[in-house]
This record gives structure tokens, sequence and C-alpha cells, in this order.
């Protein structure tokens, strides 16, 4: 505020102390959006998303979003509405849910609001016997449970990746702790680099979730191989280590790079549908048809086409739906270094590729979704089968789903359904497909016949429960990220009620695209605003904590 105010003078002789402003995060700006967050539960059907994880001061915390269309713009929002602290020596599935069910009778949100749950693989979560999910569903026995998509698809990749010789992933880490460990060495690769014109780049280190990072570390040492080929030749005669020597004797080996250069290709597939699901836009909807692609995409590799039609009774353990060795694609990278390898060897690494293509099908059928009935009837949703006739093949009616809402009339919403496409002309409907889901949907919930009655009032109370389920569990990801932003080492000592507060406020602002510059005080605020709250009383060990904000 001083460097934009520069008059009037008063602003420059403006302060805050620490515990003021902790205050003011805390018992104003935090309570304030929980407050709106709650008023709206209160009165709408939210999904949850729960994660459970370690800070960086090994602090257990469980982060709690809930996913809900506003009742104010009917836009699907999705906000934090606690980072909860647990007792790290009880972090039972039981123990979970007694937090998690005293949050919301604190906060008094009723359970049987909630429609879905999305959260990681986690048995403690999602287990047959006394997870989280079970002691749910006793709670609200029509919850509609989703697994992390994107968690899936990464144990998918990481599992067909032990398939693949450990020298790969082994190559990378040296390379990496080799050169890294050494400014002088770092120095010396940028002019290698420099020499052989390639792009100064540093080397990728793996990450202990490896999947999510290998395909950029293993195009970053393709690239770089030459230049790494003629670095190690050096490192061998100057240095005089045994671990140079085994680097360039893997970098000179063509079996290795064959395999480099087949995850360049196969790992495409999975960081595609990766990234497709960390989005934040709204693709529930898609979950049914990306999984078939997926499986489609990366079978047709090593299986004959015609089995790829129908994928619900896929066997890759069956060797007559298999490709002829010689078809068996691995990219075309590697197929061009292949030819210049003995038969032999050739044979060899295809047939480790095979495994790797065989185990990720396999893992893919187990965890994707891609023949679940809920999921395809979600398809719904899509403006291509809900506003065109032609296009309603499989989706004829919505009874399948209709059952997840407790309060609706079926018959009525058969109608509704049926009745949808003749309702708008054929200007109105490319309008509408043109808008992002859920304010399309909007639009259509809302409209009204000619006795200003609505025409879908079933319709919406479906869409508005399908609009909150969640596609993956990525926001909770996101927020675990604030987390480690705020608390470094210098402000390691934030209490957890701090922490909590202040992702609560970037989590609220970051849903409703507030920034300082648009941030209005309501009411509420000046209420708030008051001096038992900005100048309560605490105790010495809070103070202390404070002082560290």
């Amino acid at each position: 505020m001083k460097d934009i105010c520069v008059d009037p003078k008063v602003v420059q002789d403006a302060a805050m102390c620490r515990t003021k402003c902790s205050n003011v995060i805390k018992d104003i700006l935090a309570k304030r959006e929980i407050e709106k967050i709650v008023d709206n539960l209160q009165s709408s059907r939210f999904s949850i998303l729960i994660d459970e994880s370690t800070d960086i001061s090994d602090t257990k915390l469980l982060c709690v979003l809930i996913r809900y269309v506003s009742p104010l713009n009917k836009k699907v929002i999705t906000q934090l509405l606690e980072l909860v602290s647990l007792d790290a020596k009880d972090c039972s599935a039981r123990k979970l849910f007694e937090v998690f069910e005293n949050l919301l009778e604190e906060k008094k949100i009723p359970i049987k609001n909630i429609v879905g749950m999305a959260c990681d693989n986690a048995s403690v979560m999602i287990g047959r016997n006394n997870s989280f999910m079970q002691q749910l569903k006793l709670k609200v026995p029509r919850l509609v449970t989703l697994n992390c998509i994107c968690h899936s698809s990464a144990i998918v990749a990481s599992k067909a990746c032990e398939k693949l010789p450990s020298s790969c992933e082994n190559l990378i880490r040296s390379i990496s702790t080799y050169i890294s460990g050494s400014a002088k060495r770092c120095a010396i690769l940028g002019e290698f680099q420099e020499f052989f014109e390639v792009e100064r780049n540093k080397l990728l280190k793996l990450s202990n979730t490896r999947w999510l990072v290998l395909e950029k570390c293993v195009v970053r040492i393709l690239q770089n191989w030459t230049v790494l080929q003629n670095y190690f030749i050096l490192a061998v005669i100057e240095d005089k280590l045994k671990s140079a020597e085994v680097i360039l004797s893997h970098l000179n080996d063509d079996t290795i790079k064959a395999y480099f250069l087949f995850l360049k290709y196969v790992l495409n597939f999975f960081n595609g549908f990766n990234a497709l699901f960390q989005s934040r836009k709204i693709l529930i909807h898609k979950l049914f048809e990306c999984s078939q692609q997926l499986i489609r995409q990366l079978a047709r590799n090593f299986m004959t086409i015609n089995l790829l039609k129908d994928i619900s009774n896929l066997n890759v353990d069956d060797e007559q739906n298999l490709l002829y060795f010689e078809n068996i694609h691995v990219g075309l990278e590697c197929e061009n270094l292949l030819e210049s390898l003995p038969l032999e060897r050739r044979q060899q690494i295809i047939l480790t590729c095979l495994d790797f293509y065989k185990t990720a099908v396999r893992e893919m059928l187990k965890r994707l979704p891609y023949k679940d009935p809920l999921f395809e009837y979600l398809t719904f949703l899509d403006p291509k089968i809900a506003l065109y006739d032609e296009n309603r093949t499989k989706i004829k009616d919505l009874i399948h789903i209709a059952t997840i809402v407790e309060d609706i009339n079926i018959t009525k919403l058969d109608f509704e359904w049926q009745i949808l496409p003749s309702t708008f002309n054929d200007e109105q409907k490319n309008e509408l497909a043109a808008l992002e889901i859920d304010v399309m949907w909007g639009k259509i919930v809302e409209y009204k016949d000619f006795n200003d009655e609505k025409i879908f009032p079933n319709l919406k109370l479906l869409v508005e429960v399908v609009l909150s389920l969640p596609h993956s569990n990525a926001e909770a990801e996101r927020i675990f990220s604030i987390v480690t932003d705020v608390k470094n080492k210098k402000r390691n000592r934030l209490s957890n009620d701090s922490v909590s507060a202040i992702c609560v406020v970037r989590s609220s602002f970051q849903a409703e695209n507030i920034a300082c510059k648009n941030f209005e005080i309501d009411p509420r605020h000046l209420e708030l605003h008051n001096s038992q709250n900005l100048w309560k009383y605490k105790s010495k060990s809070d103070e202390t904590r404070s002082d560290e904000t």
C-alpha cells in the first residue's frame, strides 16, 4: 500500500503488527469466507474432495474441499472448507471420519447433503473394510465415490515402468547426481551444450512420484545424449571416478537408448491423459469416453484392431489377440534404432516393451471407469447428446442415474429429458453448445414456458448433483502445494490455524477470481473487524506462533 499510495502521507505512517495481521486473516477474512461456504452448503447438495498428507513440519493434515453449484451464479465452485490437524499417532479410517463428522457438525452442515466423494486410492480412504468411504456410506447410502483419475493413471504408468530395466531410471538419477552436485560440472556441461548447439537446459531430477516427471527427464536426456557422451568421456579422463565410467558405458549402450526412445513415445499417452484431468474444467462427463480412448490408443500398439471395437472383454494375455512380433509398434525413433541392432537384442527389447504394454492395459482395465454404467450415463451432460436427438442412441433416458438424487420425480424427469432437444431451435442450440458446461446447463434449467414456469425442475435437481461430482482429486494436491509455499524454513512455526486460514482465503479467492483490486468489503467484514477479534487474549505459546507469521 505504501508503494501504491504516495499521497495522502498518512498512508506512509500506516503499519500493521504481526499479531493483528494474523488475526485479520484468521478471524475476519477466512472466517467470512467459511461463513459464505457454510451458508451455501446448508441448502445445497455438494461433493467432498478429501486427502490426508504430511506437511514439511511432519504435521498430519486432513484437507477437506467441497464442490457445489453456486446458488448465486450457477457456476461450479471448488473451495477449501478447512485444513484439519490430525493426531499423527492415530490416523485410522475411523479417526479420520470422526474428525470429518465433527467438522460438519461444528459448522452445522447436514451430512445428508453430500452426494459424492473423491479421494486417492489409499486403502484407508476406499478400502472394502472399515474405510472412510464405507463409514460415510452408512450415513449417505446414495454416495457416489470416485477414485482420483489422475492418481489411477499415475499408478498404471508406474506399474508398467517396473517392467523396464532399472538401468534406465538409474541412469537418469546418476547423471543428475553427478552433475547437479557441482557448480563446476554444471558450467562444463553448459560449454558442451553450447559447442554442440543444444539448448542450455538443466538436466531434471526424478521425483518420488517419478511417473509424473519421467517423460520430461527422458526427453531432456535424449536431447543431450551426444553432449553427455562427450562430457563423460572427458569426466572419465579428468575425474577418474568409477561412477563416471558406469554412466559412460550406459550412454554408449544402444539397448538403454532404445528404452529411452520407447519411454519418450509411450509416456505421451499417460501425460496427455493426466494433464487433461488435472484441469479445473468440468470433465466428469468425459471420464467414460476418455478412459476407453486411452485403453484403445495404447492397446492398438500391440493388439489386433478388430478387438478394440469392444473393450469390455479385452484379454491381453491371450496370444491370439496380439499382433505379430514385427508389427508391435514402439515408436518411430525407437524402431529406427532397433533396425541397427542384432535380431536377438531387437527381439528382447520388443518383448520387454510388450510386457510394458500388457501391464499398462491390464492395470487400466482394473482401475479406469471404462465400462461403469454410471459414468456412461453421465455423458448426458455433453451438449452434443443433450441437445441433439441423433446422438441419443445410448442415453435414451436418465433413470439409471436418477437414483443418486433422493427427491426427484423420475416420471417427470423422463418427460423433461425427452422434450429438451425440441425446446430450442438450431440457433439457440448452437449458442448453448458454445458455452461452458455449467453456464449452458444454468441457462437450460432456468428456461421458462409461456406461463413463466420453469420447464426443467427435475432435470435441474439432477444436473446440479452431477455437476458437483469431481473428476479428480487434483485440487487437494494444489492445497498442499499452498501449504508448502507458506510454510518454508523461515515460517515453519506457523500455527496450523494460520496455515488453514491462509489456504482457505487463497482457495476461495481463486474460485471466485478475486484479487486485491476487485476484493469487496461487505458489512459482515466490518462487523468482524472488532477489538475482540483483532486484539483478543492469547497465551504466550500462541503469541510465539503468531509472531512467526
